[in-house]
């Protein structure tokens, strides 16, 4: 096993030259019921960590930079099956 450096640079360099990427974050109330767009946290206590697949990024067309992730809980929850933009 091996980390990469949290600069979002050297994260994308990873992701490109070898896929995916697992990342573990805080898990606030208010992500249980995430459904579309890109994640802020609003509202709510910790829940706790949750780890996600980290699949690729992108950035809004309101210019706002996401991390494109791919999560388990539902094929309800999120954006496409399971993913969203944080």
């Amino acid at each position: 096993a091996y980390q990469v450096n949290s600069d979002p640079h050297d994260i994308m360099a990873e992701v490109y030259k070898n896929g995916p990427v697992e990342v573990a974050f805080t898990v606030y109330e208010d992500f249980a019921h995430y459904k579309s767009g890109v994640y802020k946290h609003i509202t709510g206590g910790v829940m706790g960590g949750h780890a996600v697949k980290l699949i690729g990024w992108g950035t809004s067309d309101a210019g706002e930079d996401y991390w494109l992730l791919a999560n388990q809980w539902n094929r309800g929850w999120g954006d496409v099956t399971g993913t969203s933009r944080s």
